[in-house]
């Protein structure tokens, strides 16, 4: 495993370093941000400002630490944030109220578009324990050190989660009520 060196002498080396650690990560780092945030430019923008936050806190990775989990518990974050920005909630689907009923109507439908569409409706924390799990492939124990939570609790998240993409539409409906 590469190890980053500090120092002024060194600064060419922390970045060959930093990029050898986190180069075999993007894939992955980008998957994540897509399927947390679907529109291809917002996933970009998501794993860009985490790698720039990953490099301007890259003294806070421990030596010898797998890269992956660090890395995908910055982009996870910076993709909470991007939710939360006042400008996705602003955004969201334009159209008149027939379109929204005539989508409703396609979404009870049994196709992956309407899989996507539920997941997206999912709270973040269940959303991201669903990806990491079943998009990235990502045991419990990874899912754990990425959330930074226990493996009982990852357990947990993931089957709220999929319980929660079990029931019909009218009941999610009446439990938001």
């Amino acid at each position: 495993m590469i190890a980053a060196s500090t120092g002024a002498e060194g600064q060419a080396l922390d970045q060959a370093a930093f990029l050898a650690l986190t180069e075999p990560v993007l894939p992955t780092a980008y998957r994540l941000a897509l399927a947390m945030l679907r529109p291809v430019v917002k996933a970009e923008e998501a794993v860009q400002a985490a790698m720039f936050k990953a490099w301007r806190h890259r003294n806070r990775f421990r030596p010898g630490a797998a890269m992956q989990p660090w890395l995908l518990a910055i982009v996870a974050n910076e993709c909470r944030a991007v939710r939360r920005s006042r400008w996705w909630s602003v955004l969201r689907w334009p159209g008149s109220l027939e379109a929204s009923a005539e989508r409703n109507d396609k979404e009870s439908e049994l196709d992956p578009a309407a899989l996507r569409r539920a997941i997206k409706a999912l709270p973040h924390d269940q959303r991201l324990a669903v990806v990491l799990r079943y998009y990235l492939d990502l045991s419990f124990d990874e899912m754990a050190q990425v959330l930074g939570i226990s493996t009982k609790a990852v357990k947990s998240r993931t089957y709220r989660a999929l319980d929660r993409l079990r029931l019909d539409p009218e009941v999610i409906d009446d439990e938001n009520s």
